[in-house]
C-alpha cells in the first residue's frame, strides 16, 4: 500500500447529499429539529438512526459546531535566541503545537484509524453496528462499559461536552458528529482530531506528541513509533513508553495487529516493527528554561503587551536578540566574579549582568542574579541602584550634542552654590579637592563631580533627561540640580 494515501473502507455518500443521507438535521436558532429521514438501504441502520432521532428531538441547545471554522486550539508558545535555538515553551492547561493533516506521517494516520475507527471514511459520523453493540454490552451491564464512538464523535466529546456517561451525552455525541460531517470533509476532522487529542503527560496535538515521545516531528514517524503512539491514545498515561515500556510494546503490538488484519500493512511489516527498539525522547512539559532570566524577562513584556491568553495559548513563535552561547558566558562571569568577591570576604549577595551590542542595541545576555534556583527575582529589569557616576557620560554627551562645547574645552572645577528652594546645593568632589581649570576631557576622565553639575545647568537639566530618554533610559528622573550625579534609581537594563 502506499505511504501516501489513507485507506478508505469505501466510498460513500456526504452526510449533507441530496440524495444518499440517511438523517439531514438543520440547526436553527439553538434548536435541532429533524428536517429529513430519507432511504430505505440497510433497515437497521436507518431503525437505529431514528432512534436516534427521538432522543435527538428533546435537545434544545446543543452548540452549533459551525464555531469550528474558525476554531484555534491553545497552542504553545516557543521562545529562541538570535541563532534559532529553542530556550523555552510555555503553554496554559494544553502544551500543543498545531500542524496540518499532510505535516502527520501516513503511518500514524493509518495506525489511528486502524485502532480508533476503521470505518472513518465510510460512515457520517456514527457507526451503527459500533453503536448497536456499545448499546448492547452497557444495557447488560447496567452501566457504561463500552463507547462505540467514532472519531468525529469523540472530538465533540472533547471540543463540546463533558466527560459524564449517560445516554444523553451519548445521543448528543451521535447528533452532533452527523451535524459535523455535514460541514466539514472528511481530511478537515482528522486533522481537528489529531491536533486535539491527548496524547499523554500534558501533551496535546501530534506534533508536541511526537517530539516528546520520539524527539522527531510527526511526518516523520515510522511505522513502528506510530503504532505505538495510536496505542495511547485509549489510556495515555496507563500504555505510556515513560511509565511502563513493555506495555507500550504490548499496546503497539495491538495496534499493528489490527492494522494487518484490515489489509493495511503486510506480515513482513508488522513483524519488523514489533522487533523494533524505540528510543524515546523525554516529556516535553517538564523541560525548563535554557535561559530562565532572559525568557522571565521576555514572558513578561509579552504578556503586558499582548495579554496572558495570546501568549500562554497563542502559539507565539518569538526571537529574542539575546545569543545561547554569550549567555553561558555571561552567567558563568557572574557565578565566578561573585565567587571571587566572597573569598576575599566582601559582602556580595547577588550580582547582575546585562550585556548589549552598541552598533544595533540589542540584548545580548541578561543574568539576573548569581542562580535562578536560589533567587528567580531578577535584578537586571527589576532591581533599581543608584548609578552615581556612571550617569556623567550622559551630561557630557548632552554637552557635546549642544555644539557648545568639545572635549578640550576648558571647564572650572571651582567651588560652586545653586539654589534649591529654601536651600542651597554646593555640589563637592569626592576627595574635597578642586582641580581649577580643566579641559572636560580630564574632568570626565577622573570623575569631577562639581564640572558634570555645572555642565548640566549649562546644557539645561531638561536637555539632559531629553537625551537620556532617546537613549533608551526608561526609569523615572526629575531634572533638578543634582541629576548629573545621579541619586536616583535606575535598573541596570537601562544604564546598559
Amino acid at each position: 500500500m502506499s505511504t501516501n494515501t489513507i485507506p478508505k473502507r469505501a466510498t460513500a455518500p456526504r452526510a449533507n447529499s441530496a440524495t444518499g443521507g440517511v438523517i439531514k438535521f438543520v440547526q436553527d436558532v439553538g434548536q435541532i429539529t429533524v428536517a429529513t429521514l430519507l432511504g430505505s438501504t440497510m433497515l437497521v441502520s436507518s431503525i437505529a438512526a431514528g432512534g436516534l432521532v427521538g432522543l435527538a428531538i428533546s435537545f434544545r441547545n446543543l452548540p452549533d459546531v459551525r464555531v469550528l471554522r474558525n476554531y484555534l486550539p491553545s497552542e504553545t508558545s516557543y521562545v529562541y535566541d538570535i541563532n534559532g535555538t529553542l530556550l523555552y515553551s510555555l503553554h496554559d492547561e494544553a502544551n500543543r503545537e498545531v500542524v496540518d493533516l499532510d505535516e502527520v506521517s501516513p503511518h500514524l494516520k493509518r495506525a489511528v484509524l486502524a485502532i480508533e475507527d476503521s470505518y472513518f471514511y465510510s460512515h457520517r459520523g456514527i457507526n451503527p453496528s459500533s453503536v448497536g453493540r456499545a448499546l448492547l454490552a452497557n444495557v447488560q451491564a447496567g452501566s457504561t462499559v463500552e463507547g462505540g464512538s467514532t472519531i468525529t464523535m469523540q472530538l465533540v466529546k472533547n471540543l463540546f461536552l463533558t466527560p459524564e456517561q449517560a445516554i444523553s451525552r451519548k445521543v448528543a455525541e451521535a447528533v452532533l458528529s452527523m451535524r459535523l460531517e455535514q460541514i466539514f470533509e472528511k481530511d478537515q476532522i482528522l486533522e481537528m482530531y489529531l491536533n486535539q487529542v491527548y496524547w499523554g503527560h500534558n501533551t496535546y496535538g501530534v506534533e508536541t506528541a511526537s517530539q516528546s515521545y520520539f524527539n522527531k516531528a510527526a511526518k516523520d514517524l515510522s511505522l513502528a513509533e506510530a503504532s505505538m503512539m495510536a496505542g495511547l491514545i485509549q489510556a495515555p498515561e496507563g500504555f505510556s513508553p515513560f511509565v511502563d515500556y513493555p506495555l507500550a510494546k504490548q499496546r503497539q503490538a495491538t495496534v499493528l495487529g489490527r492494522m494487518r488484519q484490515l489489509g493495511w500493512i503486510t506480515p513482513d511489516e508488522e513483524a519488523a516493527a514489533k522487533a523494533q527498539p524505540l528510543l524515546v525522547g523525554e516529556i516535553t512539559s517538564f523541560r525548563g528554561s535554557q535561559a530562565p532570566y532572559v525568557t522571565e524577562a521576555v514572558v513578561q513584556e509579552l504578556k503586558e503587551a499582548f495579554g496572558d491568553d495570546a501568549v500562554l495559548k497563542g502559539g507565539m513563535r518569538i526571537q529574542t536578540t539575546v545569543e545561547l552561547g554569550m549567555q553561558r558566558m555571561a552567567e558563568e562571569t557572574v557565578q565566578r566574579n561573585h565567587a571571587a568577591l566572597r573569598a576575599r570576604g566582601v559582602r556580595a549577595d547577588q550580582m547582575a549582568l546585562v550585556a548589549i551590542d552598541p552598533r544595533t542595541h540589542f540584548v545580548k545576555a541578561m543574568v539576573g542574579g548569581v542562580s535562578y534556583d536560589d533567587s528567580q527575582f531578577n535584578r537586571a529589569v527589576q532591581a533599581q541602584r543608584q548609578p552615581g557616576s556612571s550617569f556623567k557620560p550622559f551630561v557630557y554627551y548632552a554637552a557635546f550634542a549642544s555644539g557648545r562645547y568639545t572635549p578640550d574645552t576648558i571647564i572650572q572645577d571651582t567651588p560652586a552654590s545653586y539654589a534649591d528652594g529654601y536651600e542651597y546645593y554646593n555640589p563637592r568632589n569626592y576627595d574635597g579637592s578642586f582641580m581649577g581649570n580643566i579641559p572636560i576631557r580630564k574632568a570626565l576622565e577622573v570623575s569631577r563631580n562639581v564640572p558634570a553639575v555645572k555642565l548640566g545647568q549649562s546644557v539645561g537639566v531638561d536637555r539632559v533627561v531629553e537625551i537620556s530618554r532617546l537613549l533608551g533610559i526608561e526609569s523615572p528622573m526629575e531634572p533638578v540640580i543634582s541629576l548629573p550625579l545621579l541619586a536616583f534609581d535606575l535598573i541596570h537594563l537601562d544604564m546598559a
